[in-house]
This record gives structure tokens, sequence and C-alpha cells, in this order.
């Protein structure tokens, strides 16, 4: 029997415990969790139990686990500003490394974590989930089919009417960075990028406003004070080297009636969109609607497939399914999005 691979945690809240370990232990055939670290007992003890790894394999350090057990590979689900060191440091271990979105807080440190990992020759994989959906494959075979032609735009929509995530690591700048650019805008941004090829950016116009999180209210999980992230919407234009447009809108407060969660694309032969997943094409002279039968699987199982293809890669010497360099154009967006809405203009990228 081969042996198993060595999975370690940085990280061990609710995404790791209800999303990156179901992933890993569905492929328990190849892979043993064997350690985590967190901040958190709380946490720690929660997913100790739920990994069945005893008390002495959990670190409240993760440097010290990265000191004291030997693993292969580690899942990175801490906040967002501590993705970048954890991953610096597992390169050096000598450790593949699974990163959740988005990669970092600037583009800097995705450059910086990209180059360690070639140093280190090990995988790197960024943890864009929403790619893993029934949906978005049935999207990628359209394109990757011709159907649609040359894609000049696409639309990134995730708006929510009133969704501010309930824990704090989210909506503090401390912890976060950012606010739903970075924790639900990057899901739709990484997937149309993908879609399209991942062409070069120029520019980008963007508007990116605190405007309801800012006031108290019975709707709010957190008082103002609380709530230190720079943006509770953001709506961008952005401008690619090819000529293509992409419009990106996400929010956690804004007054809509309903919310929406869609990636659309157009291009000169036909258009698809993920939610519902739907296709229309010009042919003989009428525009014809095509409609998939698609059964949607809940998000856990978006990471199991994510998790899959990462221990696939690993084991079969495969490309990172979502390589850094990817990430690198999303975050380079994601920096350029912040500084248009602080400076109040376009910027390039």
């Amino acid at each position: 029997m081969a042996k198993k691979l060595r999975v370690a945690f940085v990280g061990a809240g609710g995404i790791a415990t209800g999303a990156h370990l179901p992933g890993f232990q569905a492929q328990a055939d190849r892979v043993e969790v064997v350690a985590a670290a967190d901040v958190s007992e709380q946490s720690l003890a929660r997913f100790s139990e739920r990994a069945s790894i005893p008390a002495e394999m959990c670190f409240s350090d993760y440097k010290e686990m990265y000191k004291k057990v030997d693993f292969d590979a580690v899942a990175i689900c801490t906040p967002n500003s501590w993705h970048y060191r954890p991953t610096i440091d597992a390169f050096a271990k000598g450790c593949h490394v699974l990163v959740e979105k988005p990669v970092a807080i600037s583009a800097d440190q995705c450059r910086s974590m990209i180059e360690a990992g070639k140093r280190a020759q090990k995988l790197f994989m960024v943890g864009q989930t929403l790619r893993f959906t029934k949906g978005a494959a049935q999207m990628k075979a359209w394109v990757d089919g011709g159907e649609l032609g040359e894609i000049y735009f696409g639309k990134a929509q995730y708006l929510r009417v009133r969704g501010v995530p309930g824990r704090l690591g989210f909506v503090t700048k401390e912890l976060s960075e950012g606010g739903p650019i970075y924790d639900i805008g990057v899901h739709v941004l990484d997937l149309t990028l993908y879609l399209m090829g991942f062409p070069e950016p120029v520019s980008v116009s963007a508007g990116v406003y605190n405007k309801l999180a800012s006031k108290k209210s019975p709707l709010m999980p957190f008082a103002p004070e609380q709530y230190t992230v720079p943006d509770d919407a953001a709506f961008s234009l952005i401008r690619f080297a090819n000529g293509a447009t992409v419009i990106l809108e996400c929010s956690w407060a804004l007054n809509l009636v309903s919310g929406s969660h869609n990636v659309i694309l157009c291009g000169d032969k036909g258009g698809c969109q993920l939610e519902p997943t739907a296709m229309i094409r010009e042919r003989k002279g009428v525009l014809e609607n095509v409609s998939n039968e698609i059964f949607q699987y809940p998000e856990k199982a978006g990471h199991t497939e994510e998790i899959r293809q990462f221990v696939e890669a690993i084991l079969k010497k495969k490309p990172s399914p979502v390589p850094g360099e990817q990430a690198l154009i999303t975050q380079r967006i994601l920096d350029a999005i912040y500084k248009s809405g602080q400076e109040g203009k376009e910027v390039a990228v």
C-alpha cells in the first residue's frame, strides 16, 4: 500500500472544519490529517474531535507545529492577513500548500509566495472553490468548445442584501484587510477570469463604499466601531489588454430588493451564465437557448472536488489546478479596486 499524504492545517475555524476537513477525509484512502494549529482553543478542540487527531498534535502556534510534526502538505485556513507567513514558512519546510482565497492581501505578497513555492519545488494551489462546481464545469465546456467565440464582456456579480459575516475575523482590517471584495467578490472574479483565459488587466475604475455597515443597525452583526474593513459594497469596471471588459459587483450590505450571485459571459458567437446555468447562441438565424440539467451540489462538495484535485496533482505530479500565477492576476485587480476607490479615479493595474 502506498504511503498516505500527511496533511496539517493552519487555522482550524469554520472553513477548515466545515469544508476543507471533509474534503481531505473524502480522500482517506490517500490522505491522513495529522496535525492542526490555531490560536483559538475552542476551534482547535472542535477540529481535533472531528479529525480524530490527538491533543498532542494540536498547537496554538503554527511554527511549533512546523518544527515538531512531519507532514507533506498544509491547508492554510486562516484569516486573509495570515495567509502569507504560514505559506512562506511551509515552503521553507518543504511542503505543498493549499491556501484559502484571497491568496494574500497584496500582489507583492503573492509574488513572494509564488517564488517561495518555485524554490521549494512544491505545489502551490489557491482555494477558488467556485471553479469546481458543476455549473462552472459546464460553462468551461461551452467556452472550450468554442460555443461563445471571442469573449469580450463578462459580469461577475455577488450581491447580498444583508449578509455581513458573523465573525470578527471577516470585518476587522487587522485580520481581513478587505471586505466583500476579498470574501465573495474574489470568487466570481476568479471564475470569470478563468473562463476568459486570464487576459492581462490594464486598468480599473471602481467605487468602494461603506454606507450601511458604518451605521448602527439591528440588521448588522457588529457595531460600526468593530467594522474596520474599508467596504461593505464595491463596483468596478476592469479593462484588459485584449479589449475585453469585466464588471465586478459585490456587497455584504446593499439596499436591493433581492441579492444575486452570477457569472455572465458574452462572446461574438454566444453567451452563458452560471445561475441558472444556461447558454444562448445564434443558430440558423434564430436565438437558441440551451439549459442543461445541472444538479447543483452544495458548497462542501465543491471543496471536496477542489481538494481531490489538489491531492491528485501532488501524487501524480500534475500542474496546480489553481496556480499562484493566476491568483496574482486576480490580486493585482483587487489591489487596483481599493486604490481606485480611495483615489476616486481610474488606475492602472
